[in-house]
């Protein structure tokens, strides 16, 4: 047998054991797919969990999520599976301050119980706060002057004065006088009128 045939026959027998060993040594690792919050990432405000998706189905009662504050104690702990996605694991942190945080992850392959382990970190920054509207406690000049300005429509109109009575007493003695006036000197014209009568009538009877 010719050595080329040698060499053919070992190239087939290397294919075919990658072919058969190697997806396994693939898929032998729940590895670290995605992460929230994303690995080197800044958030604002203190998340309220972390969540982690693997490349394969993990263990639970092998596999954890740890948070760790930047003077390494564990800050969050007890970590869970996702029911819904054997993939999936979620941790819930409590409140935490700003500063940079780790996760530690822990996994054991629910398909072949290999572990795998890693880090990723993120920071925290404190969000800020809204300015809040103060409403002011005077009006401003403006308005001020314009109600000065304007007059008040609830304020009573003063009230006409009454004219004043005519002075110099009553009115009825002043009206008897014009009358009284008309009348004497109708009878000084009668009286008159007699004497011219009388005298003429004593010339006649002379």
């Amino acid at each position: 047998m010719s050595s080329g045939h040698h060499r053919r026959c070992a190239a087939l027998f290397a294919l075919v054991l990658l072919v058969t060993i190697g997806p396994s040594a693939v898929l032998g690792h729940a590895e670290l797919d995605t992460a929230s919050p994303a690995d080197k990432s800044t958030v604002t405000g203190s998340p309220p969990e972390v969540v982690f998706t693997f490349t394969e189905p993990v263990n639970p009662t092998k596999s954890s999520l740890k948070l760790v504050d930047g003077g390494g104690a564990i800050v969050a702990d007890g970590s869970t599976v996702d029911p819904a996605d054997a993939k999936k694991m979620h941790l819930v942190v409590p409140t935490q301050p700003p500063g940079a945080y780790t996760v530690r992850w822990t996994t054991a392959s629910a398909l072949d119980g290999d572990i795998a382990r890693g880090t990723t970190t993120f920071t925290i920054v404190a969000a800020t706060p809204s300015p809040s509207v103060v409403p002011s406690a005077t009006a401003s000049p403006s308005a001020a002057a314009s109600e000065a300005a304007s007059p008040s429509t609830s304020a009573p109109s003063a009230s006409p004065a009454p004219s004043p009575a005519p002075s110099g007493g009553g009115g009825t003695p002043t009206s008897t006088r014009d009358a009284v006036i008309p009348v004497i000197g109708a009878l000084i014209v009668l009286a008159g009128l007699g004497l011219w009568l009388l005298r003429g009538r004593s010339r006649r009877v002379g």
